[in-house]
């Protein structure tokens, strides 16, 4: 997930459009870290189990594609991304990203970032819920369908953003008064060249690697053995305190906390990053996804109804496929 490099502030006001998008010109570039959104999602559906499953799929596919783009269910996660492939469809990569400022050496009253309240990731998510939560009576002529599919691949992707570190922090310096944007302007000594790809790459493509799209079965299974052994390695009854928070502004500010004492500790701009950065770093990166794909259940516990436990026996069971 790949975001903008901050030149620009944004000035417009927040704006919801609901469009039809199709032909999209999918498969020919990527965004960044898409099997980190595919993995959190099949967390997620993993969770909830078929019955809610069924009802994602359905609500989804209320705005349709061409099915030779969207194959399986799981590159929904990374819909909102591949919007973007080509300057295609820009009007909303605000809602990618939250800009909470770290002050590196600088006074806080040099800096020149603004933070929208409307128009990032984090409202976006709120605004999401609200709308998938909707139960009418719908305004004019709507019947909440298309409206409801289009949110709902949001919140898919946006919850994967919300819980990469660098796109709700960025690092502000007496040299970047405008700060890194989420450290895109923070070169490094590695493949990925900057530190914001870094973390999207969970460090490395060795890591995660990146299948082509779309997706066979062989690579599905692939991802989905992560995203097992992610569950495996952070359980959902390890994370209780931060499933206990339900703001998520205040879930925001836990994620900042990790972009200062993991992503710009022990690094500085050009240098290599070291082994040790990289597994404090993948570890992180891990326990992020597996905390997305539970807050990801929740949500859909919250939108399809279904107690957090009737979900969870349910996934025993069966899970989605």
């Amino acid at each position: 997930y790949q975001r903008r490099v901050h030149g620009d502030q944004y000035s417009m006001k927040y704006s919801c459009c609901f469009a039809i998008l199709f032909a999209l010109l999918l498969h020919t570039s990527y965004q960044w870290s898409w099997p980190e959104h595919v993995i959190t999602y099949m967390i997620a559906r993993n969770e909830v189990g078929p019955s809610i499953c069924a009802k994602i799929d359905e609500m989804i596919k209320m705005m349709p594609e061409h099915e030779i783009n969207y194959p399986n269910p799981y590159e929904y996660a990374i819909w909102a991304d591949d919007l973007k492939i080509k300057n295609f469809y820009k009007l909303l990569d605000g809602w990618h990203f939250y800009d909470q400022p770290i002050y590196d050496g600088i006074d806080p009253s040099k800096v020149t970032l603004v933070l929208d309240p409307q128009f990032n990731v984090v409202h976006t998510v709120i605004e999401a819920m609200r709308t998938l939560k909707f139960k009418g009576p719908y305004p004019y002529h709507f019947d909440g369908h298309m409206e409801k599919s289009y949110m709902l691949r949001f919140l898919i992707h946006m919850v994967g953003d919300q819980h990469q570190p660098l796109h709700v922090a960025t690092r502000c310096t007496p040299k970047l008064p405008e700060c890194d944007a989420g450290g895109n302007k923070f070169p490094i000594s590695d493949p990925a060249k900057e530190l914001h790809a870094l973390w999207d790459w969970a460090m490395s493509k060795k890591n995660v690697d990146f299948k082509k799209r779309p997706l066979d079965q062989s690579s599905i299974d692939y991802y989905e053995n992560l995203a097992r052994e992610y569950v495996k390695e952070f359980p959902r009854s390890s994370m209780s305190e931060e499933l206990s928070i339900k703001d998520q502004w205040e879930q925001a500010k836990k994620t900042l906390e990790i972009a200062k004492k993991v992503v710009y500790t022990g690094i500085k701009e050009n240098d290599k990053p070291s082994e040790e950065y990289k597994k404090k770093g993948y570890t992180a990166c891990r326990r992020q996804m597996a905390l997305g794909g539970y807050r990801l259940a929740d949500y859909f516990r919250e939108i399809f109804g279904s107690s957090t436990e009737n979900m969870l026996r349910e996934s025993q069971q069966q899970s989605c496929q």
